[in-house]
């Protein structure tokens, strides 16, 4: 088996590159520049160890003129509650 078809196995619906770079164009960022993210459960409850690693991530990108994103996690949807978005982002806005 050869990699093509290995990833074919892994990743049935992938499609050909020129979609992603439409899709996700190049960002105009400076050399340098770091994107960085944090992507708290959807709880709503924001705990320390979050609230340091977004003060950290937040950091890096206005030190580098870059980009922090906050994306909520989508992959915990047993545990979300409601308003857990609303509080996620209320617990780490002024950051």
């Amino acid at each position: 088996m050869d990699y093509k078809e290995l990833a074919n196995l892994i990743f049935p619906k992938v499609k050909d590159r020129e979609y992603y770079e439409e899709k996700y164009p190049k960002r105009n960022l400076k050399e340098g520049a770091m994107v960085v993210r944090f992507a708290p459960s959807p709880t709503g409850f924001v705990h320390i160890g979050g609230i340091y690693t977004s003060v950290i991530c937040s950091k890096l990108a206005k030190q580098t003129e870059g980009v922090f994103i906050l994306r909520i996690e989508d992959t915990d949807q047993k545990r979300e509650v409601e308003n857990g978005v609303t509080r996620n982002y209320r617990g780490i806005k002024k950051i």
